[in-house]
C-alpha cells in the first residue's frame, strides 16, 4: 500500500461520514475504466452511456470509505429503475478481503477491482474514499475528496438533476 495513500486516508479518518456538497469537477476528460468485477465479468465505463454513473474509489481497510458505503447502496435503491448505476472500484485488495468485507456489508452495485492501482493513477485518486459523478454523455461532472451521506439531499439533488 502507498503510505502517501494510508496517510491521506488516516487524515480522513476524523472526517465525519455526513452529506458534504459535491464538488464541480474541472478536471478535464473523463479517463477510461476497464476493469473486471468481483465476479470476473469485464466492466467498461464507457459501457454506461446514458446513465448517470457514481464511480467510488475505495478499500475495506479504509474507516471512512467502510462508513460511505452503505449510503451508496441506499442511493442505488433510490434510484432503482432509473439511469443510474454505482460502479465501486476496490484498490489492490484481494478478492477473499472484498468479500469478506460484502459480508458485512452487502451492496448490490458492482465491484470493479483495479489489483494494479492502474485505474487509481488514470483517475488520479490521492485519496481514500473519492467519488466522481459521471453524467450520461460520460463527462465526469462532480467530485469529492472524502466520505459523504450519498443519498442526503446535496447528492442526491444533483445526482437526479443528472439524469436523463
Amino acid at each position: 500500500m502507498n503510505k502517501l495513500i494510508a496517510a491521506l486516508c488516516c487524515l480522513l479518518l476524523f472526517a465525519p461520514a455526513q452529506a458534504r456538497e459535491l464538488k464541480p469537477y474541472a478536471g478535464g476528460a473523463t479517463p477510461p475504466l476497464a476493469l473486471r468485477d468481483l465476479n470476473g465479468k469485464p466492466r467498461n465505463l464507457a459501457d454506461y452511456r446514458g446513465r448517470v454513473v457514481l464511480v467510488n474509489f475505495w478499500a475495506s481497510w479504509c474507516p471512512p470509505c467502510r462508513a460511505e458505503m452503505p449510503s451508496m447502496e441506499r442511493l442505488q435503491q433510490k434510484l432503482a429503475g432509473k439511469p443510474f448505476t454505482v460502479l465501486a472500484v476496490n484498490m489492490g485488495e484481494s478478492e477473499e478481503a472484498v468479500r469478506t468485507f460484502l459480508k458485512e456489508i452487502p451492496v448490490s452495485f458492482p465491484i470493479l477491482m483495479d489489483k494494479d492501482g492502474a485505474a487509481l493513477k488514470r483517475w488520479k485518486v490521492f485519496a481514500f474514499p473519492t467519488s466522481f459523478v459521471v453524467d450520461p454523455q460520460g463527462r465526469i461532472r462532480y467530485a469529492l475528496f472524502g466520505p459523504t451521506e450519498w443519498d442526503h439531499p446535496d447528492p442526491l439533488g444533483k445526482i437526479t438533476k443528472l439524469l436523463p
